[in-house]
Formats: structure tokens, C-alpha cells, sequence
């Protein structure tokens, strides 16, 4: 198995954070099933380890505070994964997915304050 370069790391933890925020809400059953319980599950149990986001701390592609929102991002999530909150309806309702959301949106603000849309496409295709 090809070892993933930290462009490749970058880029997939870019796209895992790009599979949630407030805008989900907005978006229809069956999408919501591919971006939260099948993309952000897999997402965030490998490419928000910790092992994964100290990397990216290590080589300056996040800071200190994303590093720590994004674990903080995926202990929440880990925890209700296999609940009675891992379902469409809690995801539409509950207090416990709205902050997994906000959290989302405030990683994506924080990231883009440390770097413009080029400064990221390029880091993605770093070695």
C-alpha cells in the first residue's frame, strides 16, 4: 500500500472537514447518509488521529488550535457513532450534532485565516 504524502494527508483532512458544518442540515437524506455516516465517520477516525494531526502541526499546515479542535471534533464524533444518535433524525434534531457542526465551521474559519484557497491547493500537493 502506497504510503499517503502530507499534500495527500492535508488534502484528505481538508475533505474531511469539508463533510460537515451548519450546511448539512440544508442537504437531503441520502446525502447526508454519504457525507456524515459513511465519509466524515471515516474521515475523522483516520485522517483527525492524533498521530495524523500532530504530523500536520509538526510541518506548519495547522496550528496549535485547529490540532486540538479538530481531536476535539473527532472524540465527538466518536462518541455518539454507533448510538441512538447516529441516525438522520438526531442528526436533524440533536443539541450533541449541532455542535459537531458549528465546531466544523469554526475549524474551516480558522484554517482560512491561516491560509487563502491557493496557499491550501497548493500544501495539498506537497511530498
Amino acid at each position: 500500500m502506497k504510503k499517503l504524502t502530507l499534500g495527500e494527508k492535508f488534502d484528505w483532512f481538508i475533505d474531511t472537514l469539508e463533510k460537515s458544518g451548519m450546511f448539512i442540515l440544508e442537504l437531503s437524506n441520502e446525502e447526508i447518509e454519504t457525507f456524515i455516516f459513511e465519509d466524515l465517520i471515516v474521515g475523522v477516525t483516520s485522517f483527525f488521529s492524533k498521530n495524523n494531526l500532530n504530523e500536520l502541526k509538526e510541518n506548519g499546515f495547522i496550528n496549535d488550535d485547529i490540532e486540538k479542535n479538530a481531536y476535539l471534533l473527532r472524540e465527538k464524533v466518536l462518541i455518539i457513532d454507533n448510538t441512538d444518535l447516529w441516525n438522520i433524525s438526531s442528526l436533524r434534531n440533536s443539541s450533541e450534532w449541532l455542535g459537531i457542526f458549528k465546531l466544523a465551521d469554526e475549524l474551516k474559519i480558522k484554517l482560512h485565516e491561516k491560509w487563502s484557497d491557493e496557499e491550501i491547493q497548493y500544501l495539498k500537493t506537497m511530498s
